[in-house]
C-alpha cells in the first residue's frame, strides 16, 4: 500500500493547500477534521515553524494529487507497509 509522508517538513510554508486538497477529495467545506493538519509554532527569533500531522486514513485518498499540490514539495509517497506515521 502506498503512503504519504511529510519527508521535508522544514520546507512547509503553512499555505495549507494540502489540507484543502484533502477536504476537496472528501467533499467537505472548511478545514475542520482534515486528515492533514498544519500547526504553527513560533520560534524565539519571531519566525514560524510548521508541524504537519497526517492521519493514516489519508492514504485511502488520491495521495498523488495531495503530493503534487504542495508548492514546496514537502511530501513523498512510499511503498509498502509501515508502522511509522507522521504525528
Amino acid at each position: 500500500m502506498k503512503r504519504i509522508k511529510a519527508t521535508f517538513p522544514k520546507r512547509c510554508t503553512g499555505c495549507e493547500l494540502c489540507m484543502l486538497e484533502v477536504q476537496r477529495q472528501l467533499k467537505k467545506v472548511g478545514l475542520e477534521e482534515s486528515l492533514i493538519r498544519i500547526f504553527r509554532r513560533p520560534k524565539e527569533n519571531g519566525s514560524l515553524d510548521f508541524l504537519i500531522e497526517i492521519d493514516p486514513r489519508v492514504n485511502s485518498l488520491d495521495i498523488e494529487k495531495i503530493k503534487e499540490i504542495c508548492p514546496t514539495k514537502v511530501f513523498e509517497i512510499t511503498d509498502g507497509e509501515s508502522d511509522e506515521y507522521n504525528f
